[in-house]
């Protein structure tokens, strides 16, 4: 079949010598690999030649959208930027739901990959007149929200900035844009050391589906089954676009997996008062990823919207049970382009040294005006901010006390405390991007079960033990089928309920004009998290052989009803022996021969 709904073409751009060029993709990479983390991980990989710093001319910094932005498929227009991560050393990847995927879509690019470092601060804009690299040194030192809306005001277009975060080299500085961030890696830090402030673009092509009609019917169905009584995403699309993800705070409490006061226990006295149940009538707008009709995004009293994560790193994790105080720590940090889960973890530690009696600048857990001046000064890395910016496992480094960094491959963990839900736990420790929730997105199966995929791809009602050591194989396919989403774009909050790997298929089959069964569609997302291993093993080969444990992971919760639960090496490595040989890889978690020929992977 013919393969529409894709350019087949790269914009290339070196920022050295300020250059820009337009190449052919290969039309065999878009059938393998598609678009968003697919695609992104496969030019990542080509990109780079062997290991690559961070901070070089030839570390890429690489924008794709998801494989269904234009096609108007409910739920579908995430877009991500990869590169390699100044703050763990391997794959930086951020995924967001900017309308900069749609526009960069709509320009005739699949992707866009940016090498170099400008002489002065720019940005990239792309549009019909052409692509050039603007000096803006009246931008330097500007927020994220005033440099976007100059930008879009300059070019009637989308666009995608950083902070002042981002032009210290903050090492888990953000990317942002239309309300929605790219966080967790650094990525902003690349732009940053780039002296690439912005990437604006303003679209004039139309997008074709291979099929128009077959997409149409297609577009019914899914927006049916999010909107119409029994439909099977309906109870996830009204929760979340009434209360948000931060709904979840209190339940998260009581089931002992809200991480608090660094990570000491799983319970928070207070966590009700961060539940949006309890300040819907502080509720001013709802915010959401481009076209999405969910709006997710609950914004607490025109501040900002707070999401669950951000209501424990900035919240429970600080002992700060004020959703105002939260709300104001996370404005700061989305302004000054910080990530803020990986702020609230490095505050956490902090305070915590503090409390032990490791530094002496008084950071005490709860003071919600010294976390407010502290995320001042990490933006600008000054005095403690200097070092906060480094991140949790440098900071342990610097006070010798790694034992208590919590952290996975450099990576402080999202919200949920593993010794009571132990897939999450393995999630930590496979995660491609170091500690996260959102390469598994297991937590649901663990607390109530629901519809996933078995090792076959197929659609199947699944829940399972959470703090169950065994039959931890799951995480792996559960980690296909996750991929699957990033790749073409789609939503995992309500999309995992609806989106089965047939409902995929047959959707990328009418854009795209391709033939996959939903096996295939899962299968590639196998393909693409084993690249993604391959390219962390290539940058940082050491990951195979070092397990960090924190001290507060193997310490037995204190929350009451969990009877002592903990996570400790023996039982980590015993969980990813099984994962491991689940996925065909061998004992060290290098993946054999065999698996890459089985999925038609081309080692370097």
């Amino acid at each position: 079949m013919v393969m529409t709904g894709a350019w087949k073409k790269i914009l290339k751009v070196d920022l050295s010598k300020k250059t820009t060029k337009v190449e052919e993709l290969d039309e065999k990479i878009l059938r393998k690999y598609l678009g968003g983390n697919g695609l992104g991980i496969k030019l990542l990989y080509e990109e780079t030649d062997g290991k690559v710093e961070p901070y070089s001319e030839e570390n890429p910094l690489i924008f794709v959208p998801g494989a269904l932005n234009g096609s108007q498929v409910p739920m579908t227009e995430k877009c991500g930027f990869y590169s390699t991560s100044p703050l763990t050393g391997i794959m930086a990847e951020g995924i967001f739901g900017g309308s900069i995927g749609n526009e960069v879509k709509k320009c005739g690019f699949d992707a866009v990959v940016i090498k170099g470092r400008c002489e002065e601060l720019s940005y990239l804009l792309v549009e019909e007149d052409g692509i050039k690299i603007e000096e803006a040194p009246e931008l330097e030192g500007m927020g994220t929200k005033k440099t976007e809306d100059i930008l879009k005001k300059r070019h009637d277009g989308s666009a995608a900035v950083i902070g002042p975060a981002g032009e210290n080299l903050v090492k888990f500085s953000i990317i942002t844009g239309d309300d929605r961030e790219v966080g967790r890696t650094g990525l902003g830090a690349v732009m940053g050391w780039k002296k690439l402030k912005g990437i604006v673009a303003k679209g004039w092509k139309e997008v074709e589906a291979a099929d128009p009609e077959e997409l149409k019917k297609l577009k019914s169905e899914a927006f049916s089954e999010f909107t119409q009584e029994g439909g099977a995403g309906k109870e996830s699309y009204d929760a979340y676009s009434s209360h948000g993800t931060v709904k979840f705070a209190g339940m998260a409490s009581e089931l002992g997996i809200f991480p608090t006061r660094y990570w000491e226990t799983g319970s928070f006295e207070e966590a009700e008062k961060l539940s949006s149940y309890q300040w819907e009538d502080h509720i001013s707008e709802s915010n959401g990823c481009h076209r999405c009709p969910c709006r997710c995004g609950q914004v607490y009293e025109d501040i900002v919207d707070v999401e669950y994560e951000t209501a424990f790193s900035l919240g429970s994790n600080l002992e700060i049970g004020s959703i105002r105080e939260v709300a104001m720590a996370n404005y700061l940090c989305d302004d000054l382009g910080l990530d803020t889960m990986s702020m609230g973890n490095s505050l956490g530690f902090m305070m915590k040294l503090f409390q032990d009696g490791f530094i002496e600048e008084e950071i005490l857990f709860g003071d919600g005006k010294k976390v407010r001046e502290l995320i001042r000064k990490t933006a600008f890395r000054e005095e403690n901010g200097d070092v906060i910016a480094e991140g949790v496992k440098k900071i342990g480094d610097i006070y010798d006390k790694e034992e208590l960094a919590v952290h996975v491959n450099g990576l402080s963990p999202p919200a949920y405390d593993p010794r009571a839900l132990k897939g999450m736990g393995l999630g930590f420790y496979t995660s491609t991007r170091g500690a996260c929730h959102l390469r598994s997105d297991c937590d649901g199966i663990q607390l109530g079960g629901g519809r996933s995929t078995n090792e076959k791809g197929e659609w199947v009602d699944m829940e399972k033990d959470r703090n169950a050591v065994e039959d931890k194989r799951y995480v792996a396919w559960r980690e296909n089928y996750i991929t699957m989403h990033d790749t073409l774009g789609s939503c995992k909050l309500t999309g995992r309920s609806v989106y089965s790997p047939e409902f995929m298929s047959e959707i990328v089959n009418a854009f795209l004009g391709l033939d996959l069964t939903g096996e295939e569609i899962y299968r590639t997302g196998e393909r693409i998290y084993n690249l993604e291993r391959l390219f962390n093993l290539k940058q940082k080969p050491e990951i195979k052989d070092t397990l960090h444990v924190p001290k507060q992971f193997s310490t037995p919760t204190p929350v009451e009803h969990l009877d002592g639960e903990k996570l400790d090496e023996k039982q980590i490595r015993k969980m990813l022996k099984e994962y491991y040989d689940e996925r065909g890889w061998d004992e060290k978690g290098v993946p054999t021969e065999k698996k890459l020929k089985e999925l038609e992977i081309e080692k370097e």
